[in-house]
């Protein structure tokens, strides 16, 4: 699956190669903390069409929680303009890789 932030391309499966792995060269890191930035980013814009309560803070569980709910991941993509695919993948790469989202 490929996803694009305006002019880059993003593959998933050598996103989470690169993201596997324990050495990475230089261009890998690069595109992995591009990437990285970017689902941080979607990943927000997700977690604030799912929450009920805007003032209080959502964990990672929650948001995963409140997207099983077919209903509520169909208004997030239709919001987002993103696939429920898309979406899903987002939430998943932030809850494995990104340490500092709780």
């Amino acid at each position: 699956m490929q996803l694009t932030d305006g002019t880059r391309t993003f593959e998933t499966d050598i996103i989470d190669e690169a993201a596997r792995k324990k050495e990475r060269d230089e261009q890998e890191r690069e595109m992995l903390n591009a990437f990285a930035r970017y689902a941080y980013l979607r990943y927000k814009q997700i977690r604030d069409k799912v929450n009920p309560r805007k003032c209080k803070y959502m964990y990672i569980h929650q948001v995963r929680q409140q997207l099983t709910s077919p209903a509520r991941l169909q208004r997030v993509c239709n919001l987002l303009s993103m696939t429920d695919e898309e979406v899903l993948y987002i939430v998943e790469f932030v809850r494995k890789y990104l340490k500092y989202v709780k």
